[in-house]
């Protein structure tokens, strides 16, 4: 019971904080297209493998198009595993990286905040608090994510049927939809 009351007070003052942040981002806002964005950031969960391996596709589509992708993953455990190896296009941040009230916070972190990308897709839902701060305190000029009543952080939102609701299909909207945008 005690626990309980902790991470929700946490979580209270997480979210505090979080609509605070939102509010001072002083970020250029400017719709992007597939054709025009030369720098692509992308949020995931990547405690498993599994996750990993259901973004790179996206990642690999990118890259192919020659756009500067940047994948970073969030990981719900306090170490990494053999998978979560920083790789060209690829990083991750674990609950270490975290402060008493999940926000993330390290010098890569930063640097990901602070990059103005052309386009930051969230692949995630907002129960992921440590994805939802980068978000909210990310420069990026194009954010791009899965449609949540409440949670209006996103320039352009992806809204999925509850019976077609996974990664795979979130991606082939997003994909089709920053293809068609601007034309």
């Amino acid at each position: 019971m005690h626990i309980k009351f902790l991470e929700d007070f946490k979580h209270k003052i997480g979210q505090w904080i979080f609509h605070r942040e939102l509010k001072l981002n002083k970020r250029v806002k400017s719709v992007s297209n597939l054709e025009d964005a030369k720098s692509i950031g992308i949020l995931f969960e990547a405690t498993s493998k599994e996750q990993i391996l259901e973004v790179k596709p996206l990642v690999d589509y990118f890259f192919k198009l020659r756009k500067d992708v940047k994948a970073f993953g969030y990981v719900n455990s306090k170490k990494f595993d053999e998978c979560h190896i920083p790789k060209l296009q690829y990083d991750f941040f674990n609950l270490k990286d975290l402060n008493w009230y999940y926000k993330p916070q390290n010098d890569y972190i930063l640097n990901f905040v602070k990059k103005e990308y052309d386009i930051l897709i969230n692949l995630s839902d907002s129960s992921c608090i440590p994805l939802k701060y980068l978000v909210a305190s990310s420069l990026a000029r194009f954010k791009v994510g899965k449609h949540e009543e409440g949670y209006e952080i996103y320039d352009l939102m992806i809204k999925l049927d509850k019976k077609e609701d996974n990664m795979k299909k979130l991606i082939s909207e997003i994909a089709k939809y920053l293809k068609v945008i601007n034309r």
